[in-house]
């Protein structure tokens, strides 16, 4: 029997300006909505099984799924403008089936799909501070274009994610799976 992976990214809340008065609210602000996700920033740490808590649903034909968000904030004051983003695995929302874990090809295979997931999660969070980095005279942008943008940059994440799962046949597919693998490990050097 062969069994699905997916990715599942709740939508994450715009970016908020601005937010308190020096770095350290913007840090407190991700690590405080993370805290209460219980979720695990993005590092080079591989996930386990053991990272899947949650329950998978009675249906469905995926085998797991990775839970993720990306969290964001920003400010300015005056004219310096600040971005955070985290890609953070969220454990009490990925599951694993015990069909999966039963089975040591899939075991193996299935979480590096699963991997995948995460690690281009990070790669369009790096997308995104970039992407925030390089604007001009960000702090003269109103809270609704800032907003827009970051609403921009995560629909083209999610669609990444979509045809990540397509192409692979959501990791199903060994060739297909092995060279988004590769290209996702590249973009995050």
């Amino acid at each position: 029997m062969a069994v699905l992976g997916c990715a599942s990214a709740p939508p994450a809340p715009p970016p908020s300006a601005p937010i308190g008065s020096s770095s350290a609210a913007l840090d407190d602000l991700i690590r405080n909505d993370m805290t209460e996700d219980r979720a695990v920033a993005w590092s080079t740490r591989r996930l386990t099984w053991d990272d899947f808590q949650g329950d998978p649903p009675a249906d469905g034909s995926e085998g797991a799924i990775t839970a993720y968000t990306l969290y964001s904030a920003w400010k300015c004051r005056g004219d310096a403008f600040e971005f955070r983003v985290v890609a953070g695995f969220r454990p009490r929302q990925s599951w694993v089936r015990a069909v999966v874990l039963r089975d040591t090809v899939q075991r193996r295979t299935v979480l590096v799909h699963e991997q995948t997931h995460f690690d281009l999660a990070e790669v369009h969070a790096r997308l995104m501070r970039r992407a925030f980095r390089d604007l001009e005279r960000p702090c003269r942008q109103s809270d609704g274009e800032l907003s827009a943008l970051a609403q921009r940059l995560g629909q083209a994440e999610k669609a990444e994610q979509r045809r990540y799962d397509s192409e692979t046949k959501h990791g199903l597919r060994a060739s297909q799976q092995a060279g988004w693998s590769a290209d996702v490990a590249r973009r995050l050097r």
